[in-house]
């Protein structure tokens, strides 16, 4: 989207230790009378939650800087697909799950979130009380809009900070549905009401977002996936699995690609529901990559990789044969073409030049999982269904996957979450949201594989320090 670019509609200023971290307020550019006055002025800066929400908030990196560490790169060495080949005291923390209160990631990760929620919250009253001077139909599709970034921003608050598996713990996070304007301290909400929040964000923008739109943005449809991906890890399987079929069968032009490169090489084709607006050339951002050179696949991927043609061990040295195809693409060592970026971001990602590789937050064959996944755990659930989804994508694939074959629902269970690590590994951070979930449900024990998390504590990421002393009434994690 040519014009989601660098609009600066608002200066923030945090002050970590004389107020809290989640309460972000606007000042001093624009007044609130003033900011927005038409359309025009509402999509600057709706253009602007864009950026903070899929650039910063849910990755992890500055607006327009050159530096900064993803968060999802993070996470991604937390859980099980790949391992550390560069040490990096910010890399070690999170790849040998001893990550402290006092991580920088954390906090800016921590902050950029708020920020997002608070920059939603002040749109979303402008242009409640008829700011921008649209009908009742333009309006609710502007606040849709900015509704799935508040829930998206708490969604990731929750499952990084927070119990997310519990819908009966107190430990949510802060939730803020109305701008900050004062250095408050608020309370965290359980996770039954963080949930609450965010599912009536995201059911209000499913039912009110545009539609046909290019992938670079929010639609109906783009809404409706998310919220199944909410669903599902709160344990409403029914409507997680009615929510992801509806996506699946949907008329919007979402669909799987008849390949898996296919879903790289085009950054904003059909499979994928919504990725961040990227190009290097035209505005100077950073683009998102795993570097090969930082990291690696680890062995209990690479051996996962290994079976899925039904024999072990036959996997060549450079990772070219021998391999589930997802995971050559990712991890092939071509002597010819020695890149620094794993395979699964093909565009150029240096301020040399290039497009940049756009930021997939959600695309098609992680519903089709989350729809198996939910009908096999939903009472009265079809197996034989489930399963049917998963092999669609193992189809995908390539001719070498072998399919799955249906024996119970463990095994099925069990199967899901190995092909989402095949499929999404080194995308989102996916991966490790489904080790704890898989954990506290008793599926699988999370530290039999991987030794490092030892502690049940250890599967949720400390609350930053900086927002404990800035939140006098803010509980740190245990």
């Amino acid at each position: 989207m040519k014009n989601i670019i660098y609009i600066i509609v608002f200066a923030f200023f945090i002050s970590l230790s004389s107020c809290s971290i989640d309460n972000v307020e606007p000042k001093n550019v624009l007044l609130e009378s003033n900011a927005i006055t038409n359309e025009t002025t509402a999509l600057g800066i709706l253009n602007r939650i864009y950026n903070s929400g899929l650039r910063n908030s849910i990755y992890g990196r500055d607006i327009g800087g050159g530096a900064g560490v993803a968060i999802v790169e993070n996470i991604s060495l937390s859980s099980l697909e790949i391992e550390l080949l560069t040490p990096s005291t910010s890399f070690t923390a999170f790849n040998t799950n001893n990550v402290l209160n006092n991580e920088g990631l954390l906090q800016q990760v921590y902050v950029d979130l708020y920020f997002n929620i608070n920059l939603s919250n002040y749109f979303i009253e402008l242009v409640e009380r008829g700011d921008a001077n649209v009908n009742d139909s333009r309006k609710n599709e502007l606040l849709a809009e900015a509704k799935f970034f508040r829930g998206l921003s708490h969604f990731s608050l929750l499952r990084i900070f927070g119990q997310f598996y519990d819908v009966n713990s107190p430990l949510g996070v802060v939730v803020s549905t109305q701008p900050i304007r004062s250095n408050t301290s608020f309370p965290r909400n359980s996770v039954q009401e963080t949930y609450d929040a965010i599912i009536a964000d995201l059911q209000f923008s499913a039912d009110n977002a545009p539609t046909g739109r290019a992938h670079y943005y929010v639609s109906a449809t783009t809404a409706q996936a998310l919220l199944a991906k909410v669903q599902l890890n709160m344990g409403d399987y029914t409507n997680a699995a009615l929510n992801a079929q509806a996506v699946i069968s949907n008329t919007d032009g979402y669909l799987l690609e008849p390949t898996y490169s296919g879903v790289f090489n085009d950054r904003w084709g059909a499979e994928t529901l919504l990725a961040a607006y990227v190009d290097i050339d035209i505005e100077g951002a950073q683009a998102h990559n795993f570097g090969r050179n930082t990291f690696g696949p680890s062995t209990l991927f690479r051996t996962l990789a290994d079976e899925q043609d039904g024999l072990n061990s036959d996997g060549s040295t450079d990772n070219a044969t021998g391999y589930d195809p997802r995971y050559s693409l990712g991890f092939y060592l071509d002597p010819a073409n020695p890149t620094i970026l794993i395979g699964k971001y093909p565009f150029d990602g240096t301020f040399a030049g290039g497009e940049g590789n756009a930021i997939k937050t959600l695309r098609m064959a992680e519903i089709y999982l989350i729809y198996a996944e939910a009908e096999a755990r939903r009472d009265g659930g079809s197996l034989a269904n489930a399963l049917a989804r998963v092999n669609e994508i193992r189809n995908r694939a390539g001719a070498s996957v072998t399919p799955r074959v249906l024996s119970d629902k463990a095994t099925l269970l069990e199967d899901i979450r190995i092909e989402k690590m095949l499929e999404l590994y080194c995308e989102t951070g996916e991966n490790w949201y489904d080790l704890v979930r898989y954990d506290r449900l008793g599926d699988i024990d999370a530290s039999a594989l991987k030794p490092s998390i030892s502690s049940v504590n250890k599967l949720i990421f400390p609350i930053p320090n900086a927002a404990i002393i800035g939140n006098t009434e803010l509980v740190p994690n245990p």
